[in-house]
C-alpha cells in the first residue's frame, strides 16, 4: 500500500438536511477532518479531494475558505434543493468514487465523509478492487452497516454536541453543567437537578422542566411564535435530570421521550417537510409545521418500540422479515470454514439474490453480537475479524433458540417486572 489518498465529501450529509441554522453550518470544520484523515498511519499523501453540494447556496459560503485552502475541488450538485427529501449527492460521489478506483491505480485509500449506510455497497465495491476503505460520521447517526464494513471508522461530533458563545458572567455554569443555550441559562438559575434513575421521578420532573418553558416569559414568546428548537430543549433535560437517557423511562429516542411527556401538558412536537422539529405551544399554528401525535403507554408497550430498544445497545439485534431470518440463519448453520464478513455477506447474496442486502448485513451484525461465532483478530477492527461457526449453533434449531432467548434476556433486563412477554411473542412469533 502506497498510502495515496482520495476524499470524497457527502457535505449534504453533514448538513443533516437542507435547513440546519446557521451556527450549526458554522461548527462544520473540513479542516479538521482533513486533520483526522492525515493522523492515521496507512495515510501518506491525499491526492484527490472533492466534496458534494448545491455550493450556489449562500449558507455554504462559510465553507469557502476551507474549500480553497484545502484545495478540495467543489462538485456542484443541482439537485442539492432546498426542499428536497432524498440525499441528491449520493449517486454522483459513489459514481466518482467506483470511477477513480478503476482508472487510477496508484490510489488505494478511499475516504468517504458520511454517515449514509447506502454507501456500504461503495465500500463493498472498493473492497473489491483492493481498496483501503475509511469512513467517516458523526459518532451518533453513523450507519453501523456501513461502519462495519470499512476498514477503519473516524467518528466526528455532532453539529448539535457544539457549544455556542454565551455571556461571560455565565462561564462558571458553563464549565460545570456543560450549558450553552440562553434560555436553559436562566432555567438552571430555578431549577435544581434530579439525579435519580426512578422512571416515575424523572417523567415528573421532565413535566417541571416542560412547564418551566410555559411560564417564563421569554420562552412563551418562542413558543407561541417560531417555536423552539429540540436541540435547546434536549440540553434542558441534560441540565435538569443528571445522566439523562430517554431508556430510562422505555424509549430510544428524545423526540419520541418528548412525545410522551408532553401529552399532559400544554405542549405539542412540530415537525416539517424540511427535517426542522420544534417545541411550540398546543393553540399554536407554524406554517409548514405539522403536530406530531402524543405517545401514551400503550406504544411504550408495543412490538414497534421493543424493537427500536432491541436495535440499540448491546447486544444490537435488529428485527428483519421473518422468512428471510430463516433463510439466512439456515445458510449460516451451515457454514464450516472461517470467513470475514465481507465473504459471509457475499456467500449469502448468492445463496439468496432475492432477499436486500441491508437485510442480508443486519442479520449477520445481529447474529454476530449474539456470539454464536467464534472470532479471529478479535481485537481488530469488524472488517479484518474472521469468524467461524461455534459447534453449537452448527444447527439451526440452536441459532433460533439463542436468537429468542436474547431477545426475551435484553428485554427483560430493560423493562423488569414491567415486561409485557406477549409483546415479546408477537416480535417472535414467526421465527
Amino acid at each position: 500500500m502506497n498510502g495515496n489518498t482520495a476524499i470524497f465529501y457527502d457535505v449534504e450529509n453533514l448538513l443533516k438536511g437542507y435547513n440546519m441554522p446557521k451556527n450549526y453550518i458554522n461548527s462544520i470544520s473540513l479542516k479538521n477532518i482533513f486533520k483526522e484523515v492525515e493522523k492515521i498511519p496507512k495515510v501518506k499523501r491525499i491526492l484527490v479531494q472533492k466534496a458534494y453540494a448545491n455550493w450556489s447556496d449562500s449558507r455554504l459560503s462559510v465553507m469557502k475558505r476551507e474549500i480553497n485552502e484545502l484545495g478540495i475541488e467543489p462538485v456542484q450538485i443541482f439537485g442539492f434543493s432546498y426542499y428536497q427529501k432524498k440525499n441528491a449527492a449520493d449517486i454522483q460521489l459513489a459514481v466518482d468514487a467506483i470511477d477513480l478506483a478503476y482508472v487510477r491505480n496508484n490510489i488505494d485509500i478511499f475516504v468517504i465523509v458520511s454517515g449514509d449506510g447506502g454507501f456500504s455497497a461503495v465500500a463493498r465495491k472498493l473492497h473489491e478492487y483492493g481498496k483501503y476503505v475509511i469512513a467517516c460520521g458523526y459518532k451518533s447517526s453513523t450507519n453501523q452497516v456501513l461502519e462495519s464494513m470499512c476498514d477503519y471508522f473516524i467518528g466526528i461530533d455532532d453539529p448539535e454536541e457544539e457549544n455556542e458563545n454565551i455571556t461571560e458572567e455565565k462561564k462558571e455554569v458553563e464549565q460545570n453543567l456543560k450549558i450553552t443555550n440562553p434560555l436553559v441559562l436562566k432555567m438552571s438559575q430555578s431549577l435544581e437537578r434530579l439525579s435519580s434513575n426512578n422512571r416515575e421521578e424523572i417523567i415528573k420532573k421532565s413535566q417541571i422542566i416542560l412547564n418551566w418553558f410555559t411560564q417564563d416569559k421569554e420562552a412563551v414568546r418562542e413558543l407561541s411564535h417560531s417555536g423552539i428548537h429540540l436541540s435547546v430543549i434536549k440540553e434542558a433535560f441534560k441540565y435538569g435530570i443528571e445522566d439523562f437517557d430517554p431508556h430510562k423511562i422505555g424509549l430510544p429516542k428524545f423526540i419520541q421521550f418528548l412525545q410522551y411527556i408532553c401529552k399532559d401538558t400544554d405542549l405539542k412536537i412540530v415537525t416539517s417537510d424540511k427535517f426542522q422539529t420544534k417545541l411550540a405551544l398546543k393553540n399554536t399554528i407554524l406554517e409548514n409545521f405539522e403536530p406530531l401525535p402524543y405517545l401514551d403507554d400503550n406504544f411504550l408497550h408495543s412490538s414497534e418500540n421493543y424493537q427500536s430498544i432491541l436495535a440499540i445497545g448491546n447486544p444490537r439485534i435488529k428485527i428483519i422479515d421473518s422468512e428471510d431470518f430463516l433463510k439466512i440463519t439456515s445458510a449460516v448453520a451451515c457454514l464450516t470454514d472461517e470467513y470475514t464478513l465481507d465473504i459471509l455477506l457475499e456467500n449469502i447474496n448468492n445463496i439468496y439474490p432475492d432477499i436486500e442486502s441491508e437485510n442480508i448485513n443486519n442479520c449477520l451484525l445481529s447474529l454476530i453480537n449474539l456470539d454464536i461465532f467464534a472470532i479471529t483478530n478479535s481485537h481488530k477492527h469488524i472488517s479484518e475479524k474472521v469468524f467461524r461457526l461455534k459447534l453449537e449453533f452448527q444447527e439451526h434449531k440452536a441459532i433460533i433458540k439463542k436468537f429468542k432467548e436474547s431477545i426475551f434476556n435484553k428485554l427483560s433486563s430493560f423493562w423488569g417486572k414491567d415486561l409485557k412477554e406477549n409483546i415479546i411473542e408477537q416480535i417472535i412469533l414467526d421465527f
